[in-house]
């Protein structure tokens, strides 16, 4: 029930087939070698430093002290420039809504005039109205 078109697919999946001979064995690749190259590397230092721990120990704790106290010293700057970005925000925020209450004022300003100008406008026809039909 379909059973070659399986083992088709999964030879081209796994490499087999279209040309490709099946290998018997291990296969090495280029991520599994560095992975092999680093463990060793990795064991070969454990093995070093273990030897040399007694020497190498309190340049390494002063080394690591260092890199700690420079991680706060830059942890500590990073938290300034953050609160100084956020006080700007919050100053341009402020600035703007306050310019934006301003315009909207000037506007009410404008068409309280522009009202006050049509009133009195219609009263001036009214009364130019009322003096032709009075002559």
């Amino acid at each position: 029930m379909g059973d070659e078109g399986t083992e088709e697919r999964y030879a081209g999946r796994h490499g087999e087939g279209e040309g490709r001979g099946h290998t018997d064995g291990f296969t090495i690749d280029r991520k599994s070698l560095g992975l092999m190259a680093g463990g060793a590397l990795g064991a070969l230092a454990a093995l070093l430093l273990g030897k040399a721990s007694r020497k190498v120990r309190p340049a390494v704790v002063g080394a690591v002290k260092e890199g700690y106290a420079f991680k706060e010293w830059v942890a500590g700057k990073v938290e300034c420039c953050k609160e100084d970005a956020e006080d700007i925000v919050a100053e341009a925020k402020h600035a703007y809504y306050k310019d934006l209450e301003a315009s909207s004022a000037s506007i009410d300003k404008e068409k309280e005039l522009l009202h006050k100008a049509e009133e009195a406008l219609a009263r001036k026809m009214a009364r130019k109205k009322s003096a032709k039909e009075g002559e």
